[in-house]
């Protein structure tokens, strides 16, 4: 979790001094897919939506406890208004349908328009806006097993920043992230299968050692240790040996 967090600060540092505009969305989308723990999820997916603007974060997903009702997991809402959602107005909160119902992302100041609200639905609407929920985006997502759950984005810090947004790609972190936590909440995570030969060279690799030096080590060649290396970032999914050795700890592949 440290790791990643601490990636995920160095690429809003590089938002701030204007190396970037935004957080690359293919560098969370990867590190989505390797979280082991859906709070770290949670903080990729807040990570990117920040540099786009948007620094509030909710997830929305039927309740198994409570048919009928959503269970939500939020982030950056102000703190006045998550204590009156959870004190019964949640009850009044259209969006889950709504959004269930339309099937694509919906922008929410369109939503809260929807003529379809019902007196007390149209009440949670003024609340949300009282307390400064006023804008943003929600987007269904889909999992295996009928899955389905909702993310929402908003808190934003411009007004052209939903009116400019890039919707797919916006959408796209989000399906990410709830395929992954519906991965890890199922247990579906399965460890990477590395060649003992594989889990050597893994191990060298975190110490720091070169191609040439791990052919030293296990009298190899070097092409052959430069080939057992592609397929030891093709099974981990990673492009380079820092994060090969990160993921390799990760899943308790190699230990140092």
């Amino acid at each position: 979790m440290d790791d990643i967090q601490s990636e995920c600060r160095a690429e809003r540092a590089k938002h701030k001094m204007g190396e970037s505009a935004t957080m690359d969305d293919s560098w969370a989308i990867r590190q989505i897919a390797a979280a082991a723990t859906p709070d770290g999820v949670f903080t990729i997916a807040r990570a990117f939506y920040r540099t786009h603007g948007f620094h509030a974060l909710s997830y929305l997903k039927p309740s198994r406890e409570h048919p009928g009702q959503a269970d939500v997991i939020s982030f950056g809402f102000p703190d006045e208004w998550i204590a009156r959602y959870n004190d019964g107005l949640n009850l009044l909160d259209p969006f889950p349908s709504l959004i269930a119902r339309a099937g694509r992302p919906v922008r929410l100041s369109h939503m809260a328009a929807d003529k379809s609200l019902t007196p007390d639905q149209r009440h949670f609407v003024e609340q949300a806006r009282e307390h400064g929920v006023t804008d943003g985006y929600a987007f269904p997502t889909f999992g295996p097993h009928q899955h389905l759950a909702a993310f929402g984005i908003n808190q934003i810090d411009h007004q052209d920043r939903v009116e400019h947004a890039d919707i797919p790609i916006l959408q796209a972190i989000a399906q990410a992230a709830h395929l992954r936590i519906d991965q890890l909440e199922a247990g579906l995570v399965q460890r990477p299968r590395l060649a003992p030969r594989e889990v050597v060279i893994l191990h060298w690799i975190a110490q720091g050692k070169s191609n040439e030096e791990i052919a030293l080590i296990l009298g190899s060649k070097r092409p052959t240790i430069a080939t057992h290396i592609k397929r030891i970032f093709f099974k981990l999914d990673v492009s380079d040996r820092a994060s090969a050795a990160v993921k390799g700890m990760k899943y308790g592949i190699i230990d140092i």
